[in-house]
């Protein structure tokens, strides 16, 4: 009977440690990725511009929160100047003439910027965190001529609210 209580309670112990580890290593990696600065690269034609990532998903157009894959490893989003390129699990470049839409969505902790793309069923969502380099992506794809949602349209007006 003693020994039924004692292993209930260090399951319970080890089960709440690792979930608060969890916890504290999903802060961090937030954390890092918000700090993270954007980085810019001198390409032949232009300048590149380097978002980092929380995490990417690819999910369903039109369902932002749904995804059919998600990578928190290596995700990508670079802003070239005639493609964008983003990655979850693999990369894809795309002229902008490609993009459908372009939108930001902000819930507790992530701000998550949104492309949707003609005549594919899948859309890229990556995590930015910071609402100031989500508003930096959508004032780069509006100047390339990127259609932008309510929200996004929203986010470049008031051009410091953060992600609505």
């Amino acid at each position: 009977m003693m020994a039924g209580w004692i292993f209930a309670v260090f399951g319970l112990l080890f089960v709440g440690v690792g979930g608060f580890a969890l916890v504290m290593m999903m802060r961090g990696k937030l954390n890092a990725t918000a700090a993270a600065p954007v980085r810019r690269e001198v390409v032949p034609d232009g300048e590149g511009l380097h978002l980092p990532l929380a995490a990417g998903f690819a999910g369903i157009k039109g369902l932002p929160w749904i995804s059919w894959a998600s990578s928190d490893i290596r995700p990508r989003l670079v802003l070239h100047p005639d493609v964008v390129e983003y990655g979850v699990v693999r990369s894809h470049r795309l002229p902008y003439a490609a993009v459908s839409r372009v939108d930001v969505r902000r819930t507790a902790g992530t701000c998550n910027f949104v492309l949707e793309f003609h005549g594919r069923l899948s859309s890229f969502a990556g995590n930015l965190v910071d609402p100031g380099k989500a508003l930096l992506a959508v004032q780069v794809l509006a100047e390339r001529g990127c259609p932008l949602s309510p929200r996004a349209q929203r986010l470049l007006n008031e051009a410091e609210g953060g992600c609505q």
